[in-house]
């Protein structure tokens, strides 16, 4: 009985405490870019907050598997960025630029968006593509 405590309670540990090893204490953001100036980028993430992370010298942007620059990170880019806290606040070490999908809306209601054509389930008019 003994033991089999004992292993719970090792197993218990370890997968509380996998989360933190496999991300290294890393923050991890995804959303849509605000704002991007020398030294910043703001981004609305998937949770619907509002979320500054400081860019370095050191940080890596990528576009798929190409290599990205910090001028490729414009207003509404969405993005996935692996941050940790440093001196100025969180900090980027990689922003991971998406690859541009086009989207289908309703001319009359905006908020219906799909990734392929179709009708709006509000109105039954033809969705148009929109970026």
């Amino acid at each position: 009985m003994k033991r089999t405590l004992t292993i719970a309670t090792l197993l218990t540990t370890l997968l509380t405490a996998a989360p933190v090893f496999g991300h290294e204490g890393h923050d991890h953001i995804m959303g849509t870019v605000t704002r991007s100036e020398k030294g910043r980028i703001e981004i609305t993430g998937t949770d619907g907050r509002n979320v500054a992370v400081a860019v370095t010298a050191a940080t890596v942007y990528t576009k798929g598997k190409d290599a990205a620059v910090f001028s490729d990170v414009k207003p509404g880019v969405r993005v996935a960025v692996e941050a940790m806290k440093g001196k100025a606040g969180l900090e980027a070490i990689e922003v991971k630029i998406g690859t541009a999908e086009a989207i289908h809306t309703c001319p009359m209601h905006p908020e219906v968006q799909q990734a392929k054509p179709g009708k709006c389930p509000k109105c039954g008019m033809n969705l148009e593509k929109r970026g």
